[in-house]
């Protein structure tokens, strides 16, 4: 999606159907037209990440750093962070297999979506091919406050 333009379709979680579901990584296409300050979006990024993550003691701290990555990543146009898994590994100074299992743990807890680019399906753990996206669950009710 190029900033206040049409959503690319291969961003499938930006929709106009989003689920009513409890915890979600959906961002309804309203929002996203709609919330145009990024200043704004960035401090709510940074809050999700202080509530869901940075004090999680369920997560491992491998699982807490690489949230800390995501979050910096993240990206207004897709609303995800996708960068590569080598990428992760090289900001945060930790081996790329271990960043893969940290990314698995934040899915399995429910804080990350795992999605692949133009393909409507999760995925349980981060696999090689495809453009990988990671969302932020509940992102967009944070947003609609």
């Amino acid at each position: 999606m190029r900033r206040f333009g049409q959503v690319d379709k291969n961003y499938w979680w930006i929709t106009a159907h989003a689920e009513a579901e409890e915890k979600t990584a959906l961002i309804p296409i309203a929002l996203a037209r709609k919330e145009n300050d990024f200043s704004r979006v960035r401090q709510i990024v940074w809050h999700w990440y202080r509530s869901e993550v940075a004090g999680n003691e369920a997560l491992s701290m491998t699982a807490r750093f690489v949230g800390w990555a995501l979050c910096e990543r993240w990206r207004y146009e897709t609303w995800s962070s996708h960068d590569a898994i080598s990428y992760y590994a090289k900001m945060t100074a930790v081996n790329r297999k271990s960043v893969g299992r940290a990314l698995a743990e934040l899915s399995e807890q429910g804080l990350i979506w795992i999605v692949l680019e133009g393909e409507p399906k999760r995925l349980r753990k981060s696999q090689s091919g495809g453009k990988k996206h990671f969302l932020l669950v509940g992102l967009a009710d944070l947003v609609r406050e």
